[in-house]
């Protein structure tokens, strides 16, 4: 997908490994560069003569802050989060792609949002929990926020100043696995065992209103916190998760689950032609028999988003909006079932199954 080189006009170091990089964005790239809270940037580069995009989650908040800021934790063996934390510079020109994802959707009433996050997770948390509060809907907030130990914690600063000027609608908890003897709050994970424990704590403070929870963090603990939730009876619907570690669950050799074109579900029978929208621009690609969607356009040089090509990344996310496809079950790692209801897909997991398809990657 079309890049656009955007300038670091500030940077700030967040902890000893994770940094936040401030994007001017030039005017005539403002409509393309709006975005929604939870959305994340795809950042490109190169190594060693090999292109390389990765995506970091948007820490800043819609309305509130003028320009664009990804929060980044170094990954050991990684190459480009190194490269960010480490040697990107105020001044410098970096590649990105316009801001996806789907991690958050508008709530329309009063509701108690409970969010959970771990480590750099907090990037996408923080920038869904202020737009909530900022925007004054009758939303309450808690954030429990997981870290190693005090001087690891990740917009420590901001965290704080949102408790402060929100204290009536909002309670910050924070848990540290391996802080020394000078920290007097809780210590542990975010767990099972530590969602048991507080679940109770946060249905009483929700005052009759209804709960949702958002996560981010490793696979792990966000497991282990659904599993808790579920045995509360909270349903999968109201439980929104954004991973950055996540491996693909499934050998695709299991039946693919079905979903259909949100305008029409097309006619069964075998595949002729892949439509896709992308930028406002029409690509068609023949398919091959076993090709999944991403590869048939990138195939056709179709200027598809995409990254990790395996169903991690969700940067091939797309809606379905003619035709009928199947979808690897593995999608339900990144997606709920009501999404592929209404036509969501990951391109990269999708096979079409009507004789022609078209699939929208702007209208999501």
């Amino acid at each position: 997908m079309a890049t656009y080189p955007l300038r670091v006009v500030e940077k700030s170091i967040e902890a000893e490994d994770a940094a936040s990089l401030y994007f001017d964005v030039p005017q005539d790239l403002k409509g393309a560069f709006s975005y929604r809270p939870g959305q994340f940037l795809t950042v490109e580069t190169e190594n060693e003569g090999e292109a390389i995009a990765r995506q970091y989650s948007l820490s800043s908040t819609p309305g509130t802050h003028q320009r664009l800021r990804i929060t980044v934790k170094k990954i050991e063996g990684g190459v480009v989060s190194p490269w960010l934390v480490d040697r990107a510079s105020e001044g410098d020109l970096i590649e990105v792609q316009i801001p996806r994802g789907r991690f958050f959707k508008d709530i329309n009433e009063p509701t108690h949002v409970v969010m959970l996050a771990a480590g750099s997770g907090i990037a996408p948390i923080l920038s869904i929990g202020r737009w909530l509060l900022e925007n004054d809907a009758g939303h309450k907030v808690t954030l429990v926020y997981g870290n190693r130990t005090p001087d690891t914690v990740i917009l420590a600063d901001e965290v704080e100043n949102v408790a402060e000027k929100f204290a009536d609608r909002c309670v910050v908890q924070h848990i540290m696995s391996r802080a020394n003897g000078n920290w007097d709050g809780e210590r542990g994970r975010i767990d099972r065992e530590f969602v048991t424990k507080h679940f109770p704590e946060w249905d009483d403070r929700s005052d009759d209103l209804p709960m949702i929870f958002y996560m981010c963090g490793p696979e792990g603990f966000m497991d282990a916190a659904e599993s808790a939730l579920q045995q509360f009876g909270v349903p999968l619907k109201s439980i929104h998760r954004e991973s950055f570690d996540m491996i693909l669950e499934d050998d695709g050799d299991e039946p693919g689950l079905e979903v259909l074109g949100a305008d029409s579900p097309g006619e069964l029978g075998a595949t002729t032609k892949i439509v896709a929208v992308v930028g406002g621009e029409e690509y068609e690609a023949d398919w091959a028999e076993g090709e999944d969607i991403l590869a048939a356009l990138l195939r056709v040089d179709a200027d598809v988003p995409f990254s990790c090509q395996e169903g991690t990344c969700s940067s091939c996310i797309s809606k379905l909006t003619e035709g009928n496809i199947a979808v690897r079950p593995g999608v339900l790692q990144t997606l709920r079932q009501e999404d592929l209801d209404e036509g969501l897909t990951l391109a990269c997991l999708s096979q079409p199954k009507s004789k022609s398809i078209r699939i929208d990657f702007d209208e999501i």
